[in-house]
């Protein structure tokens, strides 16, 4: 996010409780911390502040601090204070405490209780004197709007200092009066969590060393030198020293300008596995990095930058995949970022599975990759004129030619922030925006796919691709279900007909069971227009067995399925969809829909949220870009709704059309799958923008027939696909299923990794 975007988001912010925040920072710490936050909100965005080089959320509304720790007048320093507050924002996880310490011996005991259940217990030592003593735990998640209460006790001659004749807002001390006391919001809580819950125990660990694989391949991990630090060139030899499994050697090849010899670092390890070469000249990246490849011996090659990290478990994950099944020639794992110092992990990236189009759109797969050695023989190494996205342009090719492409659902990988770092920001290294355009569009060449057209897109490093239709183009069949609702079709139909700029389509609009006069009047008028015909459904109320039928009634190539309560809002939305649908390794598209209050209605199914399945990014704003931009970027999806779903007539024929066993509820689920089952993928696009009144017709599930019917139905859909299914390829596990924001699950465990 740029910094005018996040001034802008920062300005929004700063109303309601936000604004009172603001003044309370104003009066107790003055305009100078205000402008410093906000330039840091500024910076990184509205919705942390850098606070001792970690990253926090904005502090509670209830600070009670003291400005100049050192001129606490009217403080006094007491050994057992209690005080409750409410909290503002979803967890806390670091509170600091204005303390006294003369003789530098304290401990202070701490607890976080909500009425009588402990949320934190612990005790520290390192009291400060006349200044803030920092707590940090393990974020205490949910606790929006419950009352807590903190209770401190001081040992060894420190205190908290404490003033009996001020109340300051926000806190409730016992006995009145106010403590000088700061406590924040953690800014990743739920990942922090994943860390806790899955970082490998030294049991774990110990038995990965010890484990004898029944294929043991030596792994090539090539890292390029330019002038490393030593600090960071250190962290990262010692990651890969770390690694549990011990069949490796680390091909370090040295294009630095600088007069330091990171050779004699490199030396110092003493370690047979660690080559290094000192190049010539500098040959750029690709070239710096071929050189490494080439000093590589092993059966695999694994790509490392030269001042990131990897979790010890790392080589072993991808062992034991390859132990699995050897037809994996090109995996990748998940990642997440570490600020510049080494101390804090933040920002985890987990990817689904290998998803092409996903790809095409933007380079999600990045690190950790490893190829084998005879895919990239046969692919060849990196291309100098895609430097800047050389490791997009390796990836494309590998992912073309692998036997078996596997990913590891597993933060294995920590990309550091730095400076000029395009982990930071793309607009650090702007030429990458460019490179990348050329490396999709060299693809589309690879694979001789001649009618795509790739360009920038808003957002750096992402690309869009427009394919050309047909000439001439095909006719598409809009099928929309009505029962009466007048009104609300009349709407559907006008917006299609007066706002699109596709040209042969026609309206199937299929009849079930109307009783209301001024419907049928409606419909007489429609068949004046030769490109709308009314078919009639004379039987119960069930979508798959409406649609199967109207469908049969079709005469064009693409088929387009369409509630009745839809309104068209771009143009070319038919021709963002029918540009994908005519694709033949595409089975179905779907498009952005939005409720009424410009919110995210559909953007793609995701499988496993609750029972059965459920939309992903509801309730955004129309313009947040969503998990790392999927919702600004065309992408695999496991299914998408059939209130506005396009296919081929072919596709839906070969599936068998709807299940009518599914009357109403997840029967676009289980066409999706079909559509899978047959080996074609599913793409939604952001292109294709409409209004869904959700439910308008049909309602929602309240009563006690329709509830029954909703279990039937889930239970039906759970025997057909749930062992078939265990997650959803283009969800990560470690992703949250009891929520829709893409958030982490904070009590996932992965497997025992012994």
């Amino acid at each position: 996010m740029s910094k005018v975007r996040n001034l802008a988001s920062t300005i929004k912010h700063l109303k309601g409780e936000s604004f009172k925040r603001a003044a309370v920072m104003i009066r107790d710490y003055g305009w100078g911390e205000f402008f410093h936050k906000l330039g840091t909100r500024i910076k990184y965005g509205p919705g942390t502040a850098v606070v001792n080089n970690n990253m926090y959320g904005g502090e509670l509304a209830g600070e009670s601090f003291v400005k100049n720790p050192s001129e606490h007048k009217g403080y006094q320093a007491e050994e057992r204070v209690s005080f409750t507050f409410t909290p503002s924002v979803p967890n806390i996880g670091r509170i600091e405490l204005l303390t006294q310490n003369r003789a530098g011996g304290g401990a202070l005991e701490i607890t976080v209780s909500k009425g009588d259940a402990v949320l934190l217990h612990a005790e520290v030592g390192g009291v400060a004197h006349d200044d803030y003593t920092a707590i940090d735990f393990l974020p205490i998640c949910g606790v929006m709007g419950a009352a807590l209460t903190v209770s401190l006790t001081c040992k060894n001659g420190c205190g908290v200092y404490v003033n009996r004749n001020k109340r300051r807002h926000g806190f409730s001390v016992d006995g009145g009066g106010s403590v000088g006391c700061r406590i924040y919001t953690v800014h990743n809580a739920e990942y922090l969590h994943w860390i806790a819950n899955n970082t490998p125990t030294e049991k774990e660990l110990n038995y990965q060393r010890a484990r004898v694989f029944n294929y043991m391949p030596k792994i090539s991990i090539v890292v390029p030198l330019y002038n490393t630090p030593e600090k960071f060139l250190r962290q990262m030899i010692e990651s890969v020293q770390a690694q549990t499994y011990s069949n490796w050697e680390l091909c370090l090849a040295d294009g630095s300008t600088s007069s330091k010899n990171l050779g004699e670092i490199a030396h110092s390890y003493e370690d047979a596995r660690i080559l290094y070469r000192k190049l010539e000249e500098n040959k750029g990246i690709s070239g710096n990095s071929n050189e490494a490849i080439r000093m590589a011996t092993g059966d695999y090659v694994a790509l490392l930058d030269h001042d990131d990290l990897l979790m010890p478990h790392a080589l072993y994950s991808y062992v034991e995949l390859v132990n699995i099944d050897r037809d994996y020639e090109f995996m990748y794992s998940d990642e997440d970022k570490i600020t510049e110092d080494g101390k804090y992990r933040f920002n985890p990236f987990f990817k689904p599975d290998f998803a092409p189009d996903t790809l095409h759109t933007f380079n999600y797969i990045t690190h950790f990759s490893v190829f084998k050695k005879t895919l990239l023989d046969k692919i060849g190494g990196f291309e100098d004129r895609f430097n800047g996205a050389q490791d997009f342009d390796i990836i494309l090719r590998a992912t073309e030619k692998a036997k078996k492409i596997g990913h590891i659902s597993d933060i294995l990988y920590h990309w550091r922030i730095s400076e000029g770092s395009t982990a930071l920001a793309s607009s650090a290294k702007s030429y990458t925006v460019e490179a990348g355009r050329s490396a999709v569009e060299a693809a589309y060449q690879r694979l001789g796919i001649k009618n795509a057209h790739v360009s920038s897109c808003q957002y750096p490093n992402y690309y869009i691709t427009r394919y050309d239709l047909p000439d001439p183009k095909p006719l598409i069949s809009i099928i929309i279900p009505n029962k009466d609702e007048k009104r609300t079709l009349e709407n559907c139909i006008t917006s299609i007909t007066e706002k699109s700029t596709y040209p042969n389509y026609e309206i199937i609009i299929a009849e079930n069971n109307s009783t209301e006069k001024e419907i049928f009047d409606y419909y007489a008028q429609l068949e004046q227009d030769s490109r709308i015909r009314i078919v009639r459904w004379d039987h119960p109320f069930n979508y798959s067995a409406l649609n199967n039928y109207a469908a049969s009634q079709a005469k064009g190539d693409l088929l387009l399925f369409l509630n009745n309560d839809i309104s068209v809002i771009s143009p070319d939305w038919l021709e963002q969809m029918a540009m994908h649908a005519m694709r033949p390794e595409i089975g179905q598209v779907g498009a952005k829909l939005y409720y009424p209050d410009n919110t995210i209605q559909h953007s793609g199914i995701v499988l496993k949220i609750g029972p059965v399945a459920n939309h992903p990014h509801k309730f955004l704003s129309r313009f947040d870009i969503g998990y790392f931009g999927l919702l600004v970027a065309p992408h695999n999806v496991s299914s998408v709704t059939a209130a506005c779903a396009m296919m081929r007539a072919s596709v839906f024929r070969e599936v068998g059309g709807f299940d009518e066993t599914f009357t109403v509820a997840y029967n676009d689920v289980d066409l999706s799958l079909k559509v899978r089952e047959k080996g074609y993928y599913i793409l939604w696009t952001p292109f294709a923008e409409l209004y869904h009144d959700e439910s308008k017709t049909r309602g929602l599930e309240t009563t006690p027939e329709k509830m029954e019917r909703l279990d039937h139905e889930t239970a039906l859909w759970l025997s057909k696909w749930d062992k078939k299914y265990p997650y959803d390829p283009y969800y990560n596990i470690n992703l949250t299923n009891e929520k829709l924001d893409y958030s982490v699950s904070p009590n996932k465990i992965l497997k025992d990794r012994t």
